[in-house]
């Protein structure tokens, strides 16, 4: 039978205490804090780390019973490494959760079973946690590559951060494993706009990695012999070396990764990430090639020209 998603929200969850803490970071999440706190209600120690929101998502996360805690927002290696030092978090292991994300049951007690009642059980330092994506109503599994890891689950003793393009890396002292079990992510609750506008900022940090990528060492060993997570950075690293990768980006994804079993909606994400790394593209081209001094040279001289008739 098919599940629906309220079947397997967080809010749901009826068992032992999990001995973690969670850190959701804000910046203007009105539309979403609020089912992103009843997700969370499973919780003993929820902190909310804002970045300047205007629009009410401070009030309603203290109305709803989250501590709030306030950072200018610089990266998100940078956020979340602040939330590491600053927050006095009850437990030593954090889940750092987006607005826009919620927990479900199975991870819930996945992470009980992986740490224990009292948190001790685990030597790990980290976690990687796969996400659903969910995008028209739908869960578009083979368009967003699940499993798609994300480190969310830390020891705050044993774990940080690094930027890296518009997102970030971890820096452990030991071992990072994995969860079997998914977080949602509803990545449009505030529609198509919202999308667009963070993923044309997000091209910006993105060509600066790419030019600096180029000029690294060859991806291959990391592609062939690394873990997961690792390939998965190393073919990202690869692809930053590619002529017309928006194009391959959506072969891959449509056809070689099953986006096309997602039906409607697959298409429609394939084809947004494929516009995605486009954008990515011309903003490397244009610091790699002087397109604005050209551009400046060229109407300097149609300027004297036309000065000149």
């Amino acid at each position: 039978m098919r599940q629906s998603f309220s079947d397997i929200d967080g809010r749901n969850y009826h068992g032992p205490a999990v001995p973690v803490s969670v850190v959701i970071l804000t910046h203007n999440e009105a539309h979403n804090i609020a089912q992103c706190l009843e997700s969370c209600k499973w919780c003993d120690d929820v902190h909310v780390l804002d970045s300047g929101s205007t629009d009410g998502t401070v009030e309603m996360a203290r109305s709803l019973g989250a501590t709030v805690h306030h950072n200018p927002f610089v990266s998100f290696g940078q956020q979340r490494n602040w939330a590491i030092d600053h927050i006095p978090t009850k437990h030593d292991w954090q889940f750092h959760l987006d607005a826009d994300e919620r927990f479900t049951v199975p991870l819930l007690r996945e992470m009980l079973a992986e740490l224990g009642e009292d948190g001790w059980l685990s030597i790990a330092s980290a976690y990687n946690v796969p996400s659903k994506m969910i995008f028209l109503n739908k869960w578009v599994r083979h368009s967003a590559g699940y499993p798609a890891y994300q480190v969310r689950l830390l020891h705050k003793a044993r774990c940080r951060f690094s930027d890296f393009g518009h997102g970030q890396r971890e820096l452990t002292s030991g071992w990072v494993a994995a969860l079997v079990n998914p977080y949602l992510h509803f990545a449009f609750s505030k529609g198509m706009r919202d999308w667009f506008d963070k993923h044309n900022r997000y091209s910006d940090h993105e060509s600066h990695e790419a030019v600096a990528a180029r000029k690294m060492a060859n991806p291959w060993h990391d592609i062939l012999f690394g873990d997961p997570v690792n390939q998965r950075r190393a073919v990202k690293s690869l692809a930053y070396r590619l002529r017309g990768r928006s194009l391959w980006r959506f072969i891959y994804m449509y056809f070689f990764k099953g986006g096309w079993l997602d039906a409607g909606p697959g298409f429609h994400y394939c084809a947004m990430i494929a516009m995605y790394e486009y954008w990515t593209e011309l903003k490397i081209r244009e610091s790699t090639t002087s397109w604005l001094e050209k551009n400046r040279a060229l109407e300097s001289r149609l300027l004297n020209a036309e000065s000149q008739i």
